[in-house]
């Protein structure tokens, strides 16, 4: 099973089990947070720069702890 990068895929790369990935941090600061969704084969540090900014309804169910602390989600 492999995990391949969803942009760089052709559909005649695709075999049975293969999966398209992405990796989905959170960036949190003292006043606010965000999350972001990058290329599985980023930094974290790439994916907070370079991300696209999720929706927050599924940055809440996905990351509990900074709703949780009563941060608000970055406009």
């Amino acid at each position: 099973m492999t995990t391949l990068n969803p942009v760089t895929v052709i559909p005649n790369d695709l075999v049975s089990g293969d999966k398209l990935g992405f990796k989905i941090i959170a960036v949190i600061t003292a006043y606010d947070w965000a999350a972001y969704r990058g290329l599985t084969d980023w930094s974290d540090d790439e994916v907070a720069s370079r991300g696209d900014k999720i929706s927050e309804d599924i940055a809440r169910a996905l990351f509990y702890a900074p709703d949780a602390a009563g941060l608000p989600y970055r406009r």
